[in-house]
């Protein structure tokens, strides 16, 4: 299977490759990128390279997607977004997504989802989307409950991540 290119306004959703990998390390090195993500902060290039190829590995495996966001004005990688944990047997997938801090509170991660969205349900057969998100991650629980995800409850030392466990509230979005 070919790599699903999307396209909106402002962004085209495209596969990841080596090349983006400065454009990662430049937001995955930052402290606040990383608070709610299941990483450590990323110290040099190298750990963007293995991401990138993370990801890759992953869709060629069948086990989720997961697009590039890149800025049509500038040809730049503001952030990722896709899907893994993908049970085709059970119609669902979680979705993940992180943004460079310069990129936040301008809608561009809505903008990238919803298309995302629309791929998962009609391409992927997807009855149900799930999103893991720390209780304390305010911007992601308003992203989500913006694209009329439901939160479903939260999960009590649910994750092991940084050496500590830590909660995890449960949205879900279902395709009626």
């Amino acid at each position: 299977m070919e790599f699903p290119v999307l396209q909106t306004e402002r962004l085209i959703l495209r596969q990841l490759t080596l090349n983006d990998t400065e454009d990662l390390f430049e937001y995955f090195s930052q402290d606040k990128v990383m608070e709610y993500y299941d990483l450590e902060t990323f110290k040099t290039s190298e750990d963007a390279q293995q991401i990138i190829q993370h990801f890759n590995k992953e869709f060629e495996k069948g086990k989720g997607f997961r697009w590039a966001l890149e800025l049509k004005s500038e040809k730049k990688v503001i952030g990722t977004c896709g899907y893994h944990n993908w049970f085709p047997e059970h119609f669902r997938a979680e979705i993940g997504y992180e943004l460079n801090p310069l990129f936040w509170q301008k809608s561009y991660m809505k903008e990238a989802i919803l298309p995302i969205l629309t791929f998962g349900f009609e391409s992927m057969r997807l009855h149900r989307v799930d999103a893991f998100i720390d209780p304390a991650n305010i911007s992601s629980e308003k992203l989500l409950t913006s694209l009329n995800f439901q939160e479903e409850g939260t999960l009590k030392d649910y994750f092991f991540e940084k050496g500590k466990f830590v909660d995890a509230t449960i949205f879900g979005l279902i395709n009626r």
